[in-house]
Parts: structure tokens; C-alpha cells; sequence
């Protein structure tokens, strides 16, 4: 599986709308993540999406980074993987 970062779609947005437009690419419904802020528990405004493959990934940057919904350009790109979590230093 291959994460993409998606950042720039309406805040409305909801995970049948991403499904929609990656459904394409083989994404599926369990593969799409809002992170929320652990405070307000919003959306943060960005999301990840897994599809199947690399080449699969490869053609929904091709056709979906710089593509135009509601006046906003989405910003599709491969997901980095976070760096490992440093240990918390104890009392």
C-alpha cells in the first residue's frame, strides 16, 4: 500500500467525497484518514489516502496535485513516513 498526503480539498469534505475522486486509483473507504486536532477534534484540513499500488499513486499525482474543486487546487503527494517517536525522558 502506498499513502498519499491530500491537502487543499473543501473543509466539508467528507470520506465518500475522497472516495469519489480516488476510487479510481483503488483507494477504498478504509484507506482514507482525516487526523483531527486532539483538542478541538477538527479535521486538520489535510488528509491520507492509500492506494494499491506505486503506479497507482504515481497516476493520481499525475492527475489529481494542482486539480481545481470549489476555487481551491488540491496538493496530492506520497505521504513521507513520520521519523520513530523519540522516548519520553521520566521524572
Amino acid at each position: 500500500m502506498i499513502r498519499l498526503f491530500v491537502a487543499g480539498y473543501p473543509r466539508e469534505a467528507s470520506k465518500a467525497d475522497l472516495l469519489a475522486i480516488f476510487r479510481q486509483f483503488g483507494a477504498t473507504e478504509d484507506g482514507i484518514v482525516f487526523p483531527r486536532d486532539r483538542r478541538s477534534r477538527r479535521k486538520k484540513g489535510y488528509a491520507y489516502v492509500e492506494v494499491a499500488s506505486a503506479a497507482q499513486a504515481d497516476a493520481a499525482i499525475a492527475m489529481l496535485h494542482d486539480f481545481e474543486i470549489d476555487g481551491k487546487q488540491l496538493t496530492v503527494v506520497r505521504a513521507e513516513d513520520r521519523p520513530p517517536k523519540r522516548p519520553r525522558r521520566g521524572p
